[in-house]
């Protein structure tokens, strides 16, 4: 998975330096955040970061659905470093402990939202059902609940 969105990123990017810094790295995610879908080249930066080890997220397939779902793969892209970028900005700016599959999602909705303007016919119910849930304030619980297929 990793490296399909990177090698998607890559076709349009420079290398990610060797060394990755934390400031290098968040600073790839709030480029990348602004505008998702056009800045998917600043993936690679803060995704080879990850690898590292300082960050920890656990992939779960219920939540990252976009991924084994025969979605554009651009889409799976934008998706899937959203998703990581939320869990790098919670553990290094927000100081959580260990994976947080809140703020990666949470990421992601972000990133959908944006999505929505450039593939207006795409539809991915269950993430717009998490969007609800988390205007209401219930992201948490929606997403102890099993994703619908």
């Amino acid at each position: 998975m990793l490296s399909s969105v990177c090698a998607l990123a890559d076709a349009t990017s420079a290398p990610a330096p060797d060394v990755i810094t934390q400031a290098q790295a968040l600073a790839a995610w709030d480029r990348f955040r602004q505008a998702p879908e056009q800045q998917l080249h600043e993936a690679p930066t803060f995704l080879k970061f990850m690898q590292r080890g300082t960050v920890h997220t656990v992939l779960r397939s219920d939540l990252l659905f976009w991924m084994y779902q025969p979605y554009p793969q651009d889409v799976q892209a934008v998706l899937y470093a959203a998703y990581m970028g939320g869990n790098l900005d919670s553990q290094l700016r927000g100081k959580r402990q260990g994976d947080d599959a809140e703020a990666g999602i949470s990421a992601a909705l972000d990133a959908w939202a944006q999505l929505k303007l450039t593939h207006p016919k795409l539809e991915m119910k269950q993430l717009d059902q998490w969007a609800e849930a988390r205007r209401n304030g219930q992201l948490a619980s929606a997403l102890a609940q099993p994703a619908a297929p």
